[in-house]
């Protein structure tokens, strides 16, 4: 208990700096102590952010004092600059936190601070996915550092896999999945994809091959080469105890049939996985192995162990553990790269943590707290990179609230109209959330049954 509590702690200790960055805008003396009786600075834009080489104006109002002219600087371990007018420009190729301050002339021991966030390039495609018809087109738009743009260059992955124009592309005659990329013209290493899906369905449900192995519980990944990875599941030992398999197996969608690669390193169910940017698969937590007696021994625990499948070699491999065990979480690409593990079923104080993952370093940090404690809950990336958690918990809830990836914390939104747990949300072209099903009345937890 005594390292839960730590962690709480701690996590709340992270949250009240990053709920210090922009809001001192009005302070006396550097840091917000000292000063000089009434005489204030105020710095305006409050809580900024600016992407890598861009600029910002910054205003100072001297409040008690006659004499308005200040002093720009920005504090120790600056990575960018500021002139004398409070024009600040980011640097070009590294992203952070500068803090930038105004002095008084007349009043010296006041001033005001601000955080600036450095926000490094991005470059997103809407839509993010297409389905086409052999020889059908489709229009997708860039926007670069959060602004429509033409400054992309648009290219296909696949040899023969169509053509595209000023980011109209036009299907090849042959089905399969192919893959758009937009790449900024500034810097050649920010790019992004959009997947195509060329078919000859009608749109009617038709049979496919079947898999190697029965799965329940498992998870899904649509791989960059168009195979799908199943990995996990439920693997029960008697009519009531369960636990988690290390069964995997891909689906070719050309061939329509399912082809067993192995095993994971560990036995997984109620586990996460997501696409990293370098084509690899992030595995993490989800309940062990199957316990012979669960009655008994209480179950299979959650893990805090994840691994990485390597599609070019079909191989599982460790990577670093998560900060805490976590089952029935979610598991999101943000757009830094980063991937934002939330929630977890086993642990109430767990279950309100999130922590994020970088694949440069494989190691797992802890993040911002939510409100409440989730798990079979949602979690949507938005198109202004904020990621969208909803409903979730036991009972259900009906709350939901906003993970700022820039700040590193999570603020309530408003609630829907209808609690619910175990159930889809799916972002559409227009920028609404669908979310459909729910709410469950049965959920995964160790030494209990799966339900929904």
């Amino acid at each position: 208990m005594w390292r839960k509590t730590w962690l709480v702690v701690v996590s709340s200790f992270f949250l009240m700096l990053a709920g210090c960055g922009g809001a001192n805008s009005t302070s006396e003396g550097p840091g917000g102590t000292g000063g000089s009786g009434s005489i204030k600075v105020e710095v305006t834009p409050a809580a900024p952010n600016v992407y890598e080489g861009k600029t910002i104006q910054f205003q100072a109002k001297v409040i008690g004092q006659s004499d308005q002219a200040v002093t720009w600087s920005l504090q120790a371990h600056a990575i960018g600059t500021i002139d004398d007018t409070g024009l600040y420009t980011a640097p070009g190729d590294a992203s952070g936190v500068d803090k930038v301050m105004a002095t008084s002339h007349a009043v010296p021991t006041a001033s005001g601070i601000v955080n600036v966030i450095v926000l490094p390039h991005q470059v997103a495609i809407s839509p993010g996915s297409a389905t086409l018809s052999p020889g059908g087109t489709q229009t997708f738009t860039a926007t670069l550092d959060g602004v429509v743009s033409a400054n992309v260059t648009w290219s296909i992955q696949e040899v023969g896999g169509g053509s595209i124009s000023g980011g109209t592309y036009e299907a090849p005659l042959k089905t399969g999945f192919y893959h758009v990329i937009a790449t900024s013209m500034v810097d050649s290493s920010v790019n992004t994809t959009a997947t195509i899906s060329v078919t000859t369905s009608t749109g009617r449900f038709t049979p496919t091959g079947s898999m190697q192995n029965g799965h329940s519980l498992h998870a899904a990944t649509l791989l960059n080469n168009g195979t799908v990875l199943v990995a996990g599941g439920t693997a029960r030992v008697g009519p009531v105890c369960h636990g988690g398999s290390a069964f995997a197996e891909l689906y070719d969608p050309v061939a329509g049939s399912f082809a067993s690669i192995g095993s994971m390193l560990n036995p997984r169910v109620g586990h996460a996985a997501v696409l990293l940017p370098d084509g690899e698969v992030l595995i993490t937590g989800g309940l062990g192995a199957p316990v012979q007696d669960c009655e008994d021994l209480g179950g299979p625990s959650a893990q805090s162990s994840a691994e990485l499948y390597d599609p070019s070699t079909h191989s599982f491999k460790v990577t670093q553990s998560m900060a805490e065990p976590r089952v029935s979480h979610t598991a999101t690409l943000l757009g830094t790269g980063k991937v934002l593990i939330v929630g977890d079923s086993n642990d109430a104080l767990v279950g309100s943590t999130s922590e994020l993952y970088d694949p440069e370093s494989h190691q797992f940090t802890l993040t911002g707290s939510m409100s409440v404690a989730r798990y079979c809950h949602t979690a949507t990336l938005m198109p202004n990179g904020k990621v969208l958690i909803s409903g979730g918990g036991s009972p259900p809830t009906a709350t939901a609230e906003i993970y700022d990836p820039t700040t590193g914390a999570f603020t309530l939104t408003g609630s829907m109209l209808t609690a619910q747990c175990g159930h889809t949300a799916t972002l559409l072209q227009n920028g609404l959330v669908l979310i459909t099903g729910g709410p469950c009345f049965g959920f995964l937890q160790p030494g209990g049954s799966d339900g929904g």
